[in-house]
């Protein structure tokens, strides 16, 4: 300070910065690419989803049945008599308890995608459409079924298909968490190998199963780019790590 009062510039001092309301750094929250990242899916999904909607539209659907359900074996009989409870509550259930213990985030999102892919198909069986018949029932008339030796043969509510959709909401939150494309394509197998068990063991037809995997990837897909935005009011996306606030001292 001068003689007169006034402040010197101390070039030592360091200044103090100040910033405009238009300078501000507001939180940044991850963008979430649902396609860039996750091409090796669509590449795969897509392409299959369309042709089983263009077989649809040629082909009535007592016959795609038959002919699924002629593709018959032994052995095969056995293999997805298993697969096919993968997309049912306990194993679905299992599944995200053992994706519990190594990612928590994910078992979240998984846990929320197939709540919101059953409450849906369950909404289109019993209120939208809660006549449409099962294959045992379109089929009562002929002896043109096989059937597996210890499958009960449900009779109603058969659209949508209700595993295929629990599986697709599983599996493609587990594909969509996946690193590598190869693991992404081993997922959706599996959502494909249990939608295909639901025509081969006649608890419902292609129609159902394709819808339910539309159902169950879209609710995968909500689920896990609603989670990854941040944008969940003041949520933020689990990371599977706990973290503890540290005390400060004044």
């Amino acid at each position: 300070m001068d003689v007169s009062g006034n402040l010197i510039n101390n070039p030592l001092q360091p200044r103090k910065k100040t910033f405009s309301s238009t300078h501000r750094s507001s939180p940044s929250h991850p963008k979430v690419s649902l396609f860039a990242n996750q091409k090796t899916i669509w590449l795969v999904y897509g392409p299959l989803l369309i042709g089983c909607i263009t077989i649809l539209l040629l082909v009535d659907k007592g016959s795609i049945h038959l002919a699924i359900n002629h593709l018959n074996a032994p052995i095969a009989d056995v293999i997805f008599r298993w697969i096919t409870e993968f997309g049912a509550f306990p194993l679905i259930a299992a599944t995200i308890v053992v994706t519990l213990f190594f990612r928590f985030r994910i078992a979240m999102v998984a846990t929320v995608a197939t709540t919101l892919a059953s409450l849906l198909t369950q909404v289109g069986k019993r209120v939208i459409w809660p006549d449409s018949p099962r294959p045992k029932v379109f089929f009562a008339d002929t002896d043109l079924l096989h059937v597996v030796d210890g499958v009960h043969l449900h009779s109603a509510h058969s659209f949508p298909s209700g595993h295929t959709a629990g599986a697709f909401a599983l599996f493609m939150t587990l594909a969509f968490f996946a690193a590598k494309p190869a693991y992404k394509l081993f997922f959706l197998l599996a959502a494909c190998l249990v939608g295909y068990s639901r025509m081969y063991l006649s608890q419902h037809f292609l129609i159902d199963v394709t819808v339910g995997s539309v159902i169950g990837t879209g609710s995968a897909l909500l689920i896990y780019a609603w989670f990854s935005s941040g944008k969940i009011g003041a949520f933020k996306p689990f990371d599977g790590h706990i973290r503890l606030a540290r005390s400060t001292k004044h």
